[in-house]
């Protein structure tokens, strides 16, 4: 059912902007093969807006089709590796989405946006089936690949759509394409100069380069923009700490989660960087500032009877 609403997504991109084989051949050639997918990402600002619904006719059932795809996405639990293939009939979309052209539908065909829009959460699903470990290396590329056409094309086809912006950087940056990544955001900055979320995902990038005094710079400007951003928080009081700036670590993360799960936190990432007396203290204080945090009791206890070596503490990739 991936593969399908995947794929169902695009071919609708298309036939809402009127684009034909010719256009784009990619797009229709990847509604006839298999293997396509994806998952959404964690996203700490959200720039999508809501389609307007601007009367009724076909055009109201094609966003039916569209939610028809995305719920059975997330209903059915169809993020999977595609290896099932569901019954021709169910497999087909809404008779409705194929009804006769109204006015309606031609006016949505002169608004690119919301071709973009479709193209953007299609990207997002391959993104998603890219991101799951049990992809090989090759089928990650590909699925990876499938993603970054599909941002492309919303950019092309709206300027002005963050999200499609913010995407392709992220594929670029999954790709350890990482000079294009930059490119992208540094042009996403200055065309969108009011948005935080550009120097969060530049930040994030430079974290994944493991340039975190860069990675801190940026982390920092993101939060001058949005100052109780909980995530550019969290985010910024790791990369501190991986840093090796404890103390303005625990400064940061406890505006964002408390002085227990602060120290905690800290905690656990000195014990992955194997700075293991370190690590014992901040435990110790979490325990201290709030003995009812759990999991700082728990973890204490481990490390006070297997000793530090033999507790794993990990972290995701980039931290």
């Amino acid at each position: 059912c991936m593969d399908v609403a995947g794929k169902y997504l695009n071919i609708r991109a298309c036939d809402l902007l009127g684009l034909t084989g010719y256009d784009h051949p990619r797009i229709l050639e990847d509604f006839g093969s298999s293997g396509s997918g994806g998952k959404f990402s964690t996203c700490p600002h959200s720039a999508s807006r809501k389609l307007a619904a601007t009367g009724k006719g076909p055009i109201m059932d094609d966003r039916k089709s569209l939610l028809w795809a995305c719920s059975l996405l997330w209903c059915a639990g169809c993020f999977s590796t595609g290896t099932q293939r569901m019954p021709e009939s169910a497999a087909s979309p809404p008779t409705s989405a194929s009804a006769a052209p109204t006015a309606v539908d031609q006016s949505a065909k002169q608004d690119p946006k919301v071709g973009a829009r479709l193209l953007v959460a299609a990207a997002k699903l391959s993104e998603a089936e890219a991101n799951k470990q049990d992809k090989d290396a090759e089928q990650q590329f590909k699925v990876r690949y499938l993603a970054k056409e599909r941002y492309q094309l919303a950019v092309k086809l709206d300027p002005g759509c963050i999200e499609a912006h913010r995407g392709l950087g992220r594929i670029y940056v999954d790709l350890a394409d990482f000079d294009r990544a930059q490119d992208i955001y540094k042009k996403a900055q200055a065309k969108f100069p009011k948005e935080s979320i550009f120097w969060y995902e530049l930040g994030q990038m430079h974290n994944r380069r493991k340039d975190f005094a860069q990675a801190v710079a940026c982390l920092q400007k993101a939060l001058e923009m949005e100052p109780e951003n909980r995530v550019y928080l969290t985010t910024l009081g790791f990369t501190l700490a991986r840093a090796g700036q404890t103390e303005q670590s625990v400064a940061v993360l406890t505006r964002s989660m408390g002085g227990a799960s602060a120290h905690y936190n800290v905690a656990r990432m000195l014990f992955h960087l194997q700075r293991n007396d370190e690590g014992m203290q901040h435990l110790r204080l979490a325990v201290q500032t709030n003995p009812n945090l759990e999991n700082a009791r728990q973890l204490l206890s481990e490390m006070e009877n297997r000793g530090p070596a033999n507790v794993s503490i990990e972290f995701p990739v980039g931290a």
